[in-house]
């Protein structure tokens, strides 16, 4: 037991709490008023502090070790020395058996847990007050009470019993008071939720419109979608059939103006001819001249129509797709071109190239035309070099062909894949102007792109794509593969 002691006339009190936390704030609240404190931790310390030092009052927790409060109050009011001090029963008084069996036991107030120090000091200063008249009023009831199935024998007195039943009242009446304040709090509470989900349903209801519209506005946004993508596959069907049947058309056309013109070509070379074996003994220098400028003009007219038959065939053609290593085309092309340049010097400069799923036919015809073209325009230099590799430019393949010959502006490079369109002159370069836009439309039929880059006078460099999906890819890079810098490689002729 630890107590601590304060000498104020009458008013030393005894707490009887096994719980330190309460015992402390009970001390707090009575120092606080003047009054002198001893704390026991049990019912049985209490009563031996009590023999002791007779208290003013004992205040008591119910629930105890050893000796609980009902037991200690029953030994207080049994002693004769101390059955004139005041017990007051700390309890929930959660039970009515609580307050019989306190009154069984002679307990002069009940305190209920929890208590707030207003209510605790009123109590306290109460039977303090009033503690003389209970010594003077001495008047002994006996009382045999059955209650709860049990019999209870009441020995209390009357003044005694009055004090307990008012602080029982009290305690009703403070509990009553709580639980009409919880009652309004639970209705204000009960009215906020009722406004809050009243006010959520609206918010629903209208999140529930608004969903409702936007997945109308949503379902007629499809349906005008699937129309209009109805109405376009339709017209692009409409539209390539018509391309489809103007390309035939013009190929039919071609094939048929070529077809005819080389009748009466014929005959104009034959007569030509025919005046020179004859009669140029007859004929003046000027004569002689004019006729070998119109035998050369039919032959130059011939090869442009022996072209155009070839690019309107080249359109109605089918391919036939197979694994193909370029390097072997470009090895024959080469032995076909080398034969036709003897006696240049030409440093040919060969990497290791690709093969491609691809016609190899066609594709042979476009590094005949790109090769062709690169020693043409490499004629007037003492030393060519043409270069023929691979690069890689964006994880794509491209196939160059480079010179360092003529060249040409590359302004003009939009030009350059046209039939019949020449950036150079017949007089200083020979050609008709068909061989490019045959490699553009046979590069075009295997699914890539072809672009030129030049400078005039510093050569120019012809690259082309194969499209991936035609077929696979086998890379035969090895050390000796040349790389070529790219300056573009978009779907147009950048230079």
């Amino acid at each position: 037991m630890s107590e601590s002691r304060e000498n104020h006339s009458d008013a030393a009190i005894l707490i009887a709490e096994d719980s330190p936390t309460q015992a402390e704030k009970l001390s707090h609240y009575l120092r606080a008023r003047g009054h002198g404190v001893t704390v026991a931790r049990n019912g049985k310390q209490a009563l031996a502090a009590a023999l002791e030092n007779k208290p003013a009052m004992i205040i008591t927790d119910v629930v105890m070790p050893e000796m609980d409060g009902y037991s200690l109050c029953t030994q207080i009011k049994s002693s004769p020395s101390l059955k004139d001090v005041p017990v007051v029963l700390v309890t929930s008084l959660s039970r009515p058996q609580d307050i019989v069996k306190g009154l069984e036991c002679g307990a002069d107030s009940f305190i209920r847990k929890p208590y707030d120090e207003k209510y605790l000091l009123s109590r306290v200063d109460y039977i303090l007050t009033n503690r003389e008249l209970r010594r003077t009023e001495r008047l002994h009831v006996g009382v045999q009470l059955q209650f709860g199935g049990q019999s209870y024998f009441i020995t209390a007195e009357k003044q005694q019993i009055l004090d307990l039943l008012i602080s029982t009242y009290e305690s009703a009446v403070q509990i009553n008071d709580e639980l009409e304040l919880k009652q309004q709090e639970l209705q204000q509470a009960n009215e906020a939720l009722e406004a809050r989900v009243a006010s959520r349903t609206a918010d629903l209801a209208r999140a529930n419109q608004q969903l409702k519209t936007e997945l109308e506005e949503r379902k007629r946004a499809e349906e005008e979608v699937q129309r209009l993508n109805d109405d376009l596959e339709r017209r692009v069907a409409d539209r390539t059939a018509q391309l489809a049947a103007t390309n035939e058309e013009l190929a039919a056309f071609s094939y048929s103006v070529s077809h005819d013109l080389r009748a009466p070509l014929r005959h104009i070379s034959g007569f030509a001819h025919t005046l020179m074996e004859d009669f140029s003994q007859q004929l003046d220098l000027e004569a002689q001249r004019q006729l070998k400028r119109i035998q050369e003009g039919t032959s130059r007219m011939a090869r442009m129509i022996d072209d155009l038959l070839n690019l309107s065939r080249l359109d109605r053609r089918e391919m036939v797709l197979r694994m193909t290593p370029l390097d072997s085309l470009v090895e024959n092309v080469l032995q076909e071109v080398k034969s036709e340049s003897a006696g240049r010097e030409i440093e040919w400069r060969v990497g290791a190239l690709p093969a491609f799923d691809c016609d190899p036919g066609l594709m042979q015809q476009v590094f005949v035309n790109l090769l062709s073209n690169a020693v043409k325009y490499t004629r007037r230099l003492q030393r060519a070099v043409i270069e023929i590799g691979q690069m890689t430019v964006n994880d794509e393949v491209v196939i160059y062909v480079r010179d360092n010959g003529a060249g040409f502006d590359s302004k003009y490079a939009g030009r350059l894949f046209g039939a019949f369109q020449r950036l150079h002159s017949a007089d200083e370069f020979e050609g008709t102007g068909v061989g490019l836009a045959t490699v553009q439309r046979i590069i075009r039929k295997h699914g890539g792109r072809i672009w030129a880059e030049a400078e005039a006078g510093k050569g120019a460099t012809f690259c082309f794509t194969l499209a991936v999906s035609s077929g696979a890819i086998q890379n035969n890079d090895n050390d000796g593969h040349l790389r070529g810098q790219a300056a573009s490689a978009d779907n147009s002729p950048t230079k």
